[in-house]
């Protein structure tokens, strides 16, 4: 027997993981996207960019840009490369990243 609700948050989700790609990425039927092992709100590969459904969120709630989107998972993706990182350094987020780039 279907839940009714987890259907209606996978079609949700679906619906919400169109617009994201619509508006950061262009045409859907030009763009390559997955959820990584078919888990529905868990990790999204688009055209070799990997995002999790709370990020995406956080991209669309705070208005960011294409460009700034771009720019925002570039400064992560080098933060986390480095060899001697901590997670408690990490203190820049999506939350507050265009107010720090702002205010540089």
């Amino acid at each position: 027997m279907k839940n009714r609700f987890l259907e209606l948050l996978e079609i949700h989700i679906q619906d919400f993981t169109e617009y994201f790609i619509i508006k950061y990425f262009g045409k859907l039927e030009d763009i390559d996207y997955w959820w990584v092992a078919d888990e529905v709100g868990g990790v999204l590969s688009v055209n070799d960019y990997f995002f999790n459904l709370r990020d995406m969120i956080d991209f669309v709630r705070h208005n960011y840009s294409k460009k700034m989107m771009f720019e925002y998972y570039d400064y992560a993706l080098d933060y986390y490369m480095k060899k001697n990182h901590k997670k408690t350094d990490y203190l820049i987020n999506i939350n507050n990243y265009k107010y720090v780039q702002k205010n540089k």
